[in-house]
């Protein structure tokens, strides 16, 4: 018995498995900040397909020690190796900018 049917054609995804678009005017204005000051977000390291969701509600997570992860997990995208410089300078001048964000800030052992 054959594991995957082929003479089958592929069934659409369901509609809560999808995910929409990133849009709306405070997910740009985060996208600006972040781009503006050079932060770095898990957000977008990871590729994670809810980013339109937490930055639409304001929340984002820094990464301290630029784009690049000491650790090396099987699941994530996040680039793995040796971190650059630190960023708290840029993170702490982007807070002032952005007064409602929920801002959270990791930072992982070497």
């Amino acid at each position: 018995m054959a594991l995957v049917q082929l003479d089958t054609p592929p069934q659409r995804k369901p509609p809560w498995l999808r995910v929409k678009l990133p849009a709306g005017e405070t997910f740009f204005a985060l996208k600006r900040l972040v781009r503006e000051h050079r932060l770095h977000t898990v957000c977008e390291e990871a590729m994670c397909p809810n980013i339109g969701e937490c930055w639409n509600q304001r929340s984002a997570t820094f990464m301290l020690l630029g784009d690049t992860c000491t650790r090396s997990c099987g699941f994530c995208a996040v680039k793995t190796g040796r971190p650059g410089a630190i960023t708290s300078r840029s993170l702490s001048g982007s807070q002032r900018l952005w007064p409602r964000l929920a801002c959270v800030m990791l930072s992982l052992p070497q």
